[in-house]
């Protein structure tokens, strides 16, 4: 039980996130994680769990969008 209410929210958050990893990585902020971390963190977008991002984090994100940097 709740760890389908965990991947719910984990799938409504990936929803909002999606379209501002897409901006950063077509402007040229996909060189890597470190730099979309630093680019999220500038714009003020917190993690899922509602902190800065980390490389990991970008990395967990990216993975479950389906997505790779440049």
């Amino acid at each position: 039980m709740y760890e389908e209410i965990r991947k719910n929210k984990t799938a409504i958050f990936d929803e909002k996130v999606k379209p501002v990893f897409e901006d950063l990585i077509q402007y040229g902020y996909g060189y890597g994680y470190t730099a979309l971390a630093n680019a999220l963190n500038a714009k003020g977008v917190l993690s899922r769990w509602g902190t800065l991002w980390t490389i990991d984090s970008v990395k967990k994100a990216l993975k479950r969008l389906d997505m790779k940097t440049l």
